[in-house]
Formats: C-alpha cells, sequence, structure tokens
C-alpha cells in the first residue's frame, strides 16, 4: 500500500463533496451527476498517468438513512457475468451507482491512462468498490485499484469472495471508531484490505449503533482520514 498515493485518494474523496480540488498530483477533468438518486462524483488524473473516479458521499444524516432504512435488502451484482457468480448487494448501493453507471463507464473507456483507481468515503466508498468491480469485469485493458474511507459494508460473502479475487488491490480504510464500517446489518461483510488508522477507542453493539448512529459519527468526518494519513508521512 502506498501511503501517499492514499492520501491524494483521501483527499481527492474530500474534494467530491465540494466539487473542487487543489492538490498538485490530481487534475479534476470532469464531473457527472445524477440528480434523481442525487449521486454524484468526479474524474480526473492523478499523477499524469492513473485516471481517478470519485463518488461522493452522504451528509451524516444522509449516510445514516442509507443504512438504517429498507434499502439494506440484497439484490444480485447485475455487471458480473460469469465472473461474479450469485453474488448479492446492497439495493440502495446498486441502485445509486446504476444511475451514473454509463458516465462512469464511458470516461473509463476513453482514457488513455492504463490504470484506474475508485475513490469514495461514506457511501461514496460503497459506489468506489461497485464500479471498481463494475470496470474490472466489463472494460478491458485497465489495471484498477480501489480506495475507500469510512465504507459500509456493500455485499454477501460470494461478493467478498469474487471482489477480492478480482480486484485484489483494494485498500480500505477506518479512522478510530467510525461506526459506518459496521454497518449495515444482515449478511453483509467488508471487501479489501484493511487499515486501521488511529486507535480504535470504543466499540458498539449493533442495537447501539441502530439507536444513536447519528451521535456516533464524529469518527467519520472526512478530514479526520485525510489528516491521520497526512500525519502517517
Amino acid at each position: 500500500m502506498n501511503k501517499k498515493e492514499a492520501l491524494l485518494c483521501a483527499s481527492i474523496a474530500q474534494s467530491a463533496y465540494t466539487n473542487r480540488s487543489n492538490e498538485a498530483d490530481f487534475q479534476m477533468t470532469a464531473k457527472f451527476e445524477n440528480k434523481g438518486t442525487d449521486t454524484q462524483g468526479l474524474m480526473g488524473v492523478a499523477y499524469d498517468n492513473t485516471f481517478v473516479v470519485a463518488f461522493r458521499g452522504s451528509e451524516e444524516t444522509g449516510i445514516a438513512d442509507w443504512l438504517t432504512d429498507l434499502k439494506f435488502i440484497l439484490n444480485l451484482f447485475p455487471y458480473g457475468k460469469d465472473e461474479v457468480k450469485d453474488a448479492q448487494v446492497h439495493q440502495g448501493f446498486i441502485s445509486a451507482y446504476n444511475s451514473v453507471r454509463d458516465a462512469v463507464l464511458d470516461a473509463v473507456r476513453k482514457t488513455p491512462h492504463k490504470r484506474v483507481i475508485c475513490t469514495g468515503h461514506s457511501l461514496g466508498a460503497a459506489l468506489a468498490t461497485l464500479c471498481a468491480l463494475d470496470i474490472r469485469c466489463n472494460v478491458s485493458g485497465k489495471e484498477v485499484s480501489c480506495y475507500t474511507y469510512g465504507s459500509p459494508k456493500v455485499g454477501d460473502d460470494n461478493f467478498v469472495k469474487a471482489y477480492n479475487r478480482l480486484v485484489a488491490n483494494t485498500f480500505r480504510f477506518v479512522y478510530r471508531s467510525d461506526v459506518v464500517p459496521s454497518m449495515p446489518p444482515g449478511s453483509y461483510n467488508h471487501v479489501g484490505q484493511f487499515q486501521q488508522l488511529g486507535q480504535q477507542s470504543e466499540t458498539f453493539s449493533l442495537s447501539a449503533i441502530l439507536d444513536n448512529v447519528i451521535d456516533k459519527l464524529e469518527d467519520h468526518l472526512p478530514q479526520n482520514y485525510v489528516k491521520a494519513l497526512r500525519d502517517m508521512l
């Protein structure tokens, strides 16, 4: 795992909330949005050789809604063909991703850069995960990596197994006791290589998370991820 690249991706993921980036190593080239699903993000080039797709996360109260309402019903992952068989993912996440999929895949196919990074914080991290696997399955000639920050769980064990096999260069960061990665409940698990930032100061029972998720989101803020990674360098 490249710490400098992880910091850059965390900064880009934070920039997706404002659609502005001042990072010297990243040049934003386009934005994408679906107003119907309130799904958006930005794209650009890092280090002059890597195409980056960053998905915007949700506001604090918004991610609580995503994780605790009925949208966490599982649906089959629709883009994997024979490579991702019987894998199921969060219904709300896949619906949001599908609403911007055409624009994102079109840009990935057109970029001359062979290497692609998908990134995002919170809800954006879940969408980046889905996008990384979709690119790996459906766009030839690309090397796909994924950096996520404060990501909720995205799919079931079949999804996790297929994803980890196909997108091995995935790094999942959790800051201290961020509760969002504990969600949603049910038959979900995490993908990627786990990276703890800061000391985990507290653990929560599932009932406590469901009852108090909005009150326990301080560790989930994107600026905490950027600062912790900057402190590591």
